[in-house]
């Protein structure tokens, strides 16, 4: 949410096969601690590195991975962001609910070797590799394409960093104090994401960054234009001034230009194009179409994509 760098240095990289997508993450730290030790913990209470995936595009059924220096790990659905009344789902609310493990596989390394939760032996870094299960992550995405050469996923990542300070007994203490908030100095943590969120705010999938599935070496790939993202964007500026509006007026409205004045960063209502309200039971649902794909959205954020016929573009 701000311009702050970031106190440490990040580095992630992927692969990918036919059956995991591969994560790995360096991360600066000169002190390594870490508390929680049960699987399906709120991990990002402790300081973290965390992965988010919507394998389809729509904002909905959405997978997180959170794992902390001790290889503490929760992974966990929500079935829409948290700011559209989502839940999550995962067993740490239900003993029936979703995890990725088995098969999901991680690790950690802290380094120097064995020096985490000591105070005395400064660090440089620790690392985190997962390899996330391809079928879990595509889990309940019915539009979901398993990955293929110059195929795209939305993908981001996060790292949770908490102030701290020694004990009586000499040891790490949580003591929360941000540095990258618009207040530095704020008793909170810091969140230090790769594709720009805008706000502290993860739960914005429509926001994350894009991944691309490649077969050829790193470095004789080409990357390929998102032809899908102008009308992506189109509708999901519709959504946020709907929303805007909805706040302001208690209801929806098919006017585009009843909208403009609720127009939200970093989606402005798209002029170009075709865009269209149809009110519903539930609320609505939205249609931009931009060069040759038609986005929809609705209410609660869904957001999906069609191709358009050649009729349609003509």
């Amino acid at each position: 949410a701000t311009e702050t760098a970031p106190k440490f240095r990040t580095k992630v990289k992927m692969r990918w096969d036919d059956d995991f997508l591969y994560v790995g993450a360096y991360m600066e730290e000169t002190d390594v601690w870490g508390t929680l030790t049960e699987h399906n913990s709120v991990i990002f209470h402790d300081n973290d590195f965390e992965v988010f995936v919507d394998t389809d595009g729509t904002n909905h059924n959405y997978k997180e991975f959170e794992i902390n220096a001790l290889g503490t790990t929760w992974s966990l659905l929500l079935n829409k962001p948290y700011g559209d009344h989502g839940g999550e789902n995962s067993k740490r609310v239900d003993p029936d609910g979703y995890d990725m493990e088995p098969p999901l596989q991680s690790a950690t390394k802290v380094y120097p070797t064995d020096s985490i939760n000591q105070p005395d032996i400064p660090n440089t870094h620790w690392t985190a590799e997962v390899a996330l299960p391809i079928s879990k992550l595509m889990e309940r995405n019915p539009l979901a394409k398993k990955p293929a050469n110059g195929g795209f996923w939305r993908i981001n990542f996060s790292r949770v960093q908490w102030g701290f300070k020694l004990n009586t007994d000499g040891q790490y203490e949580k003591d929360p104090c941000c540095q990258s908030c618009a207040t530095p100095g704020t008793a909170a943590e810091d969140n230090w994401v790769w594709s720009k969120q805008g706000e502290v705010a993860m739960h914005l999938p429509e926001r994350w960054g894009i991944v691309q599935f490649e077969t050829k070496n790193a470095h004789d790939g080409e990357a390929n234009y998102y032809k899908e993202w102008p009308s992506r964007c189109a509708a999901m500026a519709i959504y946020y001034a709907m929303k805007g509006y909805h706040e302001k007026e208690g209801g929806y409205t098919t006017d585009v230009e009843a909208l403009k004045p609720f127009a939200k960063a970093p989606f402005p209502i798209f002029e170009g194009g075709s865009t269209s309200i149809h009110l519903t039971d539930a609320g609505y649902e939205a249609k931009a179409t931009v060069d040759s794909f038609t986005a929809f959205v609705n209410q609660e954020r869904y957001l999906k994509v069609e191709k358009c016929s050649n009729s349609q573009v003509e």
